[in-house]
């Protein structure tokens, strides 16, 4: 089978034929129509995040259709069922596991880092990881439930409700599917970003306004476009460097609560103890996403509560994955996500 291979920092995928892999006890093999790109692609190119092994094929966000199933593999899938791959494998008996936590499994593996991923025409999976979508959703939108499963871990760590207001800070992939959720929630969201391509992009998929942080006083800002003089609920920071954290803290109201999703290169501080402890504001740190974070972002998939197909910039063959990366690298047009289709 044709599949593209990461086979060092700096170089091109290789695009290349592999032997197609068999199910084994457990597993399914399924064929591959859509895996979303992203910033740990990138990562991973670059040099800064290693795999476990070289020749490797990347992809975690992933969508396909159930090829064949091994032996003792479960009843929950057939062949032919259109499937969300969930990336995380865990070793199903750890405490986080049984809880539907395999992203804080200590020997969990990921599809297209420390596994072969999907980036190819078939990948092996276990059946535990398959979610099984109706075939009227698109296969795109189906792999995007990856990195939307992450933004909504945060928007449901803030318990985004009708009636709050939230802000989002950084409008890229997973701040922009972070609107989406919030939105979906029917709650009103800011969204701060320094692109206006992104800041428009907010707009149409229903924030309430848009901020760009380069202007002055943008505290101010978003509590005055949100009539909240007296705070925010909830704030999604998506960026996670030291201006960004200090800057949604300083957006809460009392007792508000700010998700941090962004892995910034800098230590983080709080605000001065009469603002921040005085205040009871709430930090959560974000990591991945759980089976209920899968099975949410699925179900408004299915119902049509929630439409990702804004999140998609791009869509190219599996032979033009470099250009996918490049893009994506370059930020040329300001990419969400782009969606390879082997």
């Amino acid at each position: 089978m044709k599949a593209a291979r990461f086979t060092a920092p700096g170089t091109p995928l290789e695009i290349t034929s592999i032997p197609q892999p068999r199910p084994g006890p457990g597993q399914a093999l399924v064929r591959v129509r859509a895996v979303g790109l992203c910033g740990s692609d990138v990562h991973i190119t670059a040099g800064h995040t290693p795999t476990a092994f070289t020749p490797i094929t990347l992809g975690h966000e992933i969508a396909g259709v159930v090829e064949a199933v091994g032996d003792r593999a479960g009843h929950h899938v057939s062949a032919g069922d259109h499937v969300f791959v969930n990336p995380m494998v865990g070793c199903l008996v750890c405490r986080f596991c049984r809880a539907g936590e395999v992203n804080f499994c200590p020997r969990r593996r990921i599809l297209g880092i420390q596994l072969d991923g999907a980036l190819a025409e078939y990948v092996l999976a276990p059946v535990a990881n398959l979610t099984v979508m109706p075939k009227y959703v698109g296969f795109p939108e189906t792999a995007l439930i990856e990195s939307a499963g992450t933004a909504n871990h945060a928007v449901r760590a803030l318990r985004a409700a009708p009636g709050d207001v939230v802000a989002v800070i950084g409008a890229g992939g997973l701040g922009m599917q972070a609107v989406h959720l919030a939105v979906a929630r029917g709650a009103q969201v800011v969204a701060v970003d320094t692109d206006p391509v992104a800041r428009q992009r907010c707009l149409d998929a229903g924030a309430l306004a848009t901020i760009d942080p380069a202007s002055p006083d943008t505290v101010e800002q978003v509590l005055d476009a949100a009539r909240r003089p007296d705070g925010l609920d909830g704030v999604v920071d998506c960026v996670g460097i030291g201006i960004t954290f200090t800057t949604a803290l300083r957006m809460l109201r009392v007792n508000g609560h700010c998700a941090v999703v962004g892995i910034g290169g800098e230590p983080l501080a709080l605000t001065a103890p009469a603002h921040f402890m005085r205040r009871a504001l709430r930090v959560s740190g974000i990591y991945g996403y759980t089976a209920a974070d899968i099975s949410e972002v699925a179900a408004k998939l299915a119902d049509g509560s929630l439409d990702l197909r804004a999140s998609i910039s791009a869509v190219v063959p599996l032979d033009e994955v470099n250009e996918g990366i490049r893009m994506f690298a370059d930020r040329h047009n300001s990419p969400v996500r782009v969606v390879v289709e082997p």
